[in-house]
């Protein structure tokens, strides 16, 4: 969205979530309005007759049928985004059992049922449309009066067993996968861009979810399909006279594993373009505090907006990109320094910082960490240091200009595995009630064995995954931070931001310290075939580069002025290795 005007139509306004849930309703119903064409597109692929040669391309742009499937699949489409719009996600939620798809699935019971069950009738409703267009197999095979009782088709039964097993499946995929969890992209280029440029992903991903259903459901139907078309005889038995004779199998037949493969296809194409829409609508950068005539209070606001995710994820989403891009809105927040509050820098600041040492506690209380070696430092540099304390300060020349002799440090020590806890959030806090109960008595069963042990025991190594469930808002807190810092050299008119800069330096090396004890715990740890561990020290290693880039990115542009900043030894030391490009 791109506001021209934002600031000729400004409002007094610093509500930053009042601001934020219009947009929110306003980009939803831009979905909508997108989803018109993209229905259109499914319905031409849907109509497609690759017989007739290029001519059935410019017939199924303007065939009837194509403008009956296109109302058809823009009803799905619809439908898609409302659940979205219901139950998606921005903060990921960690696992901790060996099992993470199971544990996704389990829980939230109540939102996984209706997903399921949500896109189960989507497909017999795309089921039906399509076997009004493009016929299909009969219910009957033999109508009475004409040779005996009626029978059942059993192409019919597995034309509606398969539509069924593409619903859950779908359902089940959004969960297992984490496709209802939303992915802030980092580059900003319009909606049509983006759309076209996942066009592709959509048609892969709709047919390599479609084969994979489809071999799943023959293998399964060819050797329960006999018992169950059987079962549903022998109820209709019940009803009226009817026939269970066996003629066939349809597994084997040619036109229905094409009408499966071209219905379900459409179904998953219909469900995979609303998907992303969703999530490009959604996610797009906004420009919400330049709807408020205080627009650096309204953003202050968002930033500590903590009942939405989405939109306090949206307010560190605007704060990295006014920083990154807007030199006019940074000298702004920079110069701004006559509130009662404080300056604006030391609130937003302050923000950002809460965020990465939130994420350090969680860390050191959710990880078992080994001591940290303790690197040897000559008895001169001891002595400098000692009187750099006590001067109240360090200038980095004293420390940079010493000898860069690398400490000797001892061999590190093989990190024990830490024993497993026997607690469990497998089912989540939703649970109530009878919920509750049963919940609790399963969980109970499972863990007197060993395999549902290893479905739900809760893991040391396993935990730091949860530091990092808001992945994305802790590196633009970082960024953001940080490109405020480098931008003070040159538009900090006020010199507010350097007596910050050893606070934040510390909050971040702090930080990087942690993480690095924790990816070499965790390799220590780690086998080929252990998920959590692996999933946990990729996400450190992602954190520990950005934390990097970060402070590389400030000495760099520091570098002719690190003499006349005075640091702690420590974070002196800690900065040598930046200045050396030895970190």
């Amino acid at each position: 969205m791109v506001y021209q005007n934002a600031r000729n139509q400004a409002v007094a306004s610093t509500d930053f979530a009042k601001l934020a849930h219009t947009i929110l309703q306003q980009r939803f119903l831009r979905a909508c309005v997108y989803q018109a064409p993209l229905a259109y597109t499914a319905a031409i692929v849907a109509n497609l007759n690759f017989r007739n040669g290029i001519f059935s391309l410019f017939y199924a742009l303007i065939s009837p049928r194509t403008l009956g499937y296109t109302v058809a699949a823009y009803i799905a489409g619809i439908v898609c985004l409302a659940i979205h719009l219901q139950l998606f996600q921005v903060t990921r939620a960690a696992h901790s059992s060996h099992f993470p798809k199971l544990q996704r699935l389990l829980r939230s019971p109540a939102s996984t049922g209706a997903v399921v069950g949500s896109f189960t009738l989507l497909a017999y409703f795309m089921l039906i449309v399509h076997r009004g267009m493009f016929g299909g197999s009969s219910m009957w095979l033999y109508p009475e009066g004409v040779y005996g009782p009626p029978q059942l088709n059993p192409g019919w039964l597995a034309s509606w067993v398969f539509v069924t097993t593409v619903g859950v499946s779908y359902g089940l995929k959004l969960f297992m996968d984490e496709r209802l969890q939303l992915a802030f992209p980092a580059i900003e280029q319009s909606r049509i861009y983006t759309i076209k440029d996942r066009l592709p992903s959509c048609f892969s991903t709709a047919f390599e979810f479609v084969s994979s259903t489809m071999w799943r459901f023959w293998l399964g139907y060819f050797f329960f399909g006999w018992g169950m078309y059987q079962s549903v005889c022998g109820v209709l038995g019940r009803i009226f006279t009817t026939s269970s004779y066996g003629v066939g199998s349809p597994l084997f037949s040619i036109s229905n594993l094409a009408f499966w493969l071209h219905c379900s296809f459409s179904m998953a194409l219909t469900w995979e373009l609303a998907h992303q829409l969703f999530g490009i609508i959604i996610t797009e950068p906004t420009r919400i505090n330049e709807l408020s005539l205080d627009r650096n209070f309204c953003l202050l606001n968002g930033l500590k907006y903590n009942e939405s995710p989405l939109i306090q994820h949206w307010a560190y989403q605007e704060l990295y990109r006014l920083t990154a891009f807007s030199a006019e809105q940074r000298t702004e927040i920079l110069t701004d320094i006559d509130r009662k509050s404080g300056t604006m820098w030391s609130q937003i600041s302050s923000e950002c910082l809460k965020v990465v040492q939130t994420a350090t506690e969680q860390l050191k209380k959710q990880t078992a960490l080994s001591k940290p070696e303790k690197p040897n430092v000559s008895s001169q540099s001891s002595a400098d240091a000692k009187l750099s304390v006590s001067a109240g300060g360090a200038p980095i020349k004293d420390i940079l200009m010493q000898n860069r002799r690398k400490s000797q440090g001892s061999e590190p020590q093989p990190v024990k595995k830490p024993e497993p806890i026997a607690t469990s959030d497998l089912f989540g806090v939703e649970a109530q009630g009878l919920e509750k109960y049963v919940l609790t008595t399963l969980r109970d069963m499972l863990l007197q064995s060993p395999l549902g042990q290893r479905i739900l025991l809760r893991s040391q190594r396993a935990r730091s995954i949860s530091t990092f469930a808001n992945f994305q808002l802790q590196v633009w807190a970082i960024r953001s931070l940080m490109r405020l810092v480098e931008s003070s050299l040159s538009e900090d008119k006020y010199g507010v931001v350097q007596g910050d800069i050893a606070k934040v330096l510390e909050t971040l090396f702090v930080y990087l310290a942690e993480l690095e004890r924790c990816s070499k715990q965790t390799d220590s740890m780690s086998s080929k075939n252990d998920y959590n561990v692996q999933t946990a020290n990729r996400q450190t290693v992602a954190m520990i580069q950005v934390l990097r880039n970060a402070l590389y990115e400030f000495t760099t542009t520091f570098y002719d002025y690190l003499e006349a900043l005075k640091l702690p030894p420590a974070q002196a030391q800690q900065l040598q290795k930046f200045a050396d490009f030895m970190a």
